[in-house]
């Protein structure tokens, strides 16, 4: 340890001790001799424009508000850009960069585009810029930046959100300043992981065509749907069985149309529940509450068919069933007088049978039919249309989302 410390006081070089009164003479030189003037861009050639580079450090991602189609953002920004009035002979001064506050010397008026608040300077008075002997200046303000990110709920909860962070000069034109990048993409070394979402992949886009040069950074969030799979999604399906089960509950049972709204009024709650979670956006419905209303209409129809068979059930037994209940009772179990007949008359003599025939067409269908088998008629074809609706319709929209 100790041949280190030796080895650093011999041979550091002697440029990078100073004393504070060197950096009081430098600084006196470069805004008392010089006369800086902070206002005017650092171009001797003011025809000439600035070369600015940028690159944008996330560090976290605080919110995405659905309802306020807002991203709030945790990152700082590196700027650097070449002062030629901030230059000094590193021979005459020993000291190669100088640490000074913000307001000092000339910025660039970069600001946030597409934010929600209104234009604020970036940084703040108690930060500083190093500035480098050749008058390059590195900047970095740290800020939340709340901007704006159009929200497309389409494949909620498997959906995935483009945002876009958007910088500009707002008062220095192309020919004054112009943007390039001092990184490939957005800088996520110190990014923290978000718990609601997964940044899939980052870009960004210089545009220097316009009046104004425009940064952007694009980020490519999506989200991770486990807690709204065990809290939304799967009680929706459950949901959506209950809706089946109305059919099995018998018509004497005296509980068929109060279980019917109970269901009806669950898929209404779960209904305003996504509608809370997700903007008023006319554009984009999610599939989830197209899936909601499917199953409230069900569950509407259910509720009528309920209706309609409790009267049916409680008419008098000595009232003819009509012809169209005959044939759904026939459709559903099967009923019809072929079932009575026997082995042992299909094996009567070919004129027997045609005579037993000829007497059948002189009365009516010898099957006694009653409104209780109506009732359970319907039960039994509603319970297996239900049953193919709701897995037509749950595996479609399940696919759509996971796709």
């Amino acid at each position: 340890m100790l041949y280190v410390v030796s080895f650093l006081v011999l041979f550091l070089p002697f440029s990078l001790t100073f004393t504070a009164d060197e950096v009081k003479n430098l600084t006196k030189y470069i805004f008392a001799t010089n006369a800086y003037d902070k206002s005017l861009r650092p171009a001797s050639n003011q025809m000439s424009p600035t070369d600015l580079k940028v690159s944008f450090n996330l560090l976290s991602i605080n919110k995405l508000d659905e309802l306020g189609e807002k991203l709030v953002t945790t990152a700082y920004l590196t700027l650097s850009w070449k002062d030629e009035f901030l230059t000094w002979d590193k021979t005459e001064f020993r000291i190669h960069k100088l640490t000074l506050p913000q307001n000092w010397v000339w910025k660039p008026d970069f600001v946030l585009k597409n934010g929600f608040t209104d234009f604020k300077e970036l940084g703040g008075s108690f930060y500083y810029v190093v500035l480098a002997f050749d008058g390059t200046l590195s900047w970095k303000p740290y800020q939340v930046f709340q901007s704006q990110c159009s929200i497309d709920v389409t494949y909620f909860p498997f959906d995935t959100q483009t945002c876009n962070i958007q910088f500009t000069l707002w008062s220095h034109y192309t020919y004054q300043v112009t943007l390039s990048s001092s990184s490939s993409s957005v800088e996520m070394d110190d990014y923290k992981v978000n718990k609601v979402w997964k940044i899939t992949s980052t870009s960004q886009n210089i545009d220097n065509s316009g009046s104004n040069s425009i940064v952007t950074y694009t980020l490519n969030l999506k989200r991770k749907p486990g807690f709204y799979v065990e809290n939304l999604v799967t009680p929706i399906l459950f949901l959506g069985v209950l809706n089946i089960l109305v059919f099995i509950i018998p018509a004497d049972a005296g509980e068929k149309m109060s279980y019917c709204i109970t269901v009806a009024l669950g898929f209404i709650v779960f209904l305003t529940i996504i509608s809370s979670e997700l903007p008023a956006n006319s554009d984009s419905t999610p599939y989830l509450s197209k899936y909601l209303q499917i199953q409230i209409f069900m569950g509407g129809i259910a509720l009528v068919i309920s209706a309609v068979q409790l009267r049916l059930r409680h008419k008098s037994e000595q009232q003819k069933v009509y012809t169209p209940f005959k044939l759904l009772v026939k459709a559903a179990f099967c009923k019809t007088f072929k079932a009575k007949v026997s082995c042992k008359d299909k094996a009567h003599p070919v004129y027997e049978q045609n005579k037993e025939i000829q007497d059948m067409k002189t009365y009516d269908d010898p099957i006694t039919y009653t409104w209780n088998e109506v009732s359970s008629a319907i039960d039994f074809v509603m319970f297996w249309i239900y049953i193919f609706v709701y897995c037509i319709s749950t595996i479609t929209i399940m696919t759509i989302l996971k796709n």
